[in-house]
């Protein structure tokens, strides 16, 4: 159950990758495919200027979200000591040694009226995120969270959060040094499994 969660909100995220994207003429470099990755190597003397957060954070807030519950919470990071205690109980988490901005999505179990809809909310908040950053010149790295308790409960201590909050993903944020080495995936359809099921009058 756990790991079908997980893949839900993965799923929504590339779906947010997707239908986020703003219309481009055709001769502009489509803003997913100025998406990068990147798990070491940002710049942390250079940080997310505040205007920028907070375009960040209505993107994500824009993102549909399962029955319209609206139960996704955000907090957005600057702080190094707390990503250092946000570390502690995640092993993959590298990027926080850099990155001067981590947003956290945690889904509030208080108010969600389908909380197992949560991760595929906090998936496409996550992905909307991508892509203003991208579209900024911006480096990201999502780094999930749920639903392993360990992660959970580092995160939960180092931003102090009630149990009714649940800590989903986190998305580090920031521009990449001058010799960081970035990464993007972009898989052309024929090497996906994708079915087109035409309408009855293009059959």
């Amino acid at each position: 159950m756990a790991r079908r969660l997980t893949y839900l909100y993965f799923a929504a995220l590339l779906l947010a990758l997707c239908v986020f994207a703003p219309a481009l003429s055709e001769d502009a470099v489509p803003v997913w495919e100025r998406r990068v990755t990147l798990h070491a190597g940002f710049d942390p003397e250079r940080p997310v200027p505040d205007e920028t957060v907070q375009h960040l954070l209505r993107a994500a807030l824009s993102m549909p979200t399962g029955g319209d519950q609206a139960a996704l919470r955000f907090h957005a990071v600057e702080d190094r000591d707390t990503m250092r205690k946000m570390q502690e109980g995640h092993p993959y988490a590298s990027a926080l040694s850099t990155s001067p901005l981590v947003i956290v999505v945690s889904g509030d179990m208080a108010d969600a009226y389908y909380p197992e809809l949560l991760e595929m909310d906090a998936g496409l908040a996550a992905g909307a995120i991508l892509m203003e950053a991208a579209d900024r010149s911006l480096a990201t790295c999502v780094l999930s969270i749920s639903p392993q308790e360990k992660r959970i409960e580092s995160v939960r201590a180092a931003l102090s959060l009630p149990e009714t909050l649940r800590p989903i993903l986190m998305v580090a944020v920031g521009y990449p040094s001058e010799d960081a080495r970035t990464s993007a995936s972009i898989r052309p359809l024929d090497d996906v499994s994708v079915t087109f099921v035409p309408g009855e009058e293009e059959q």
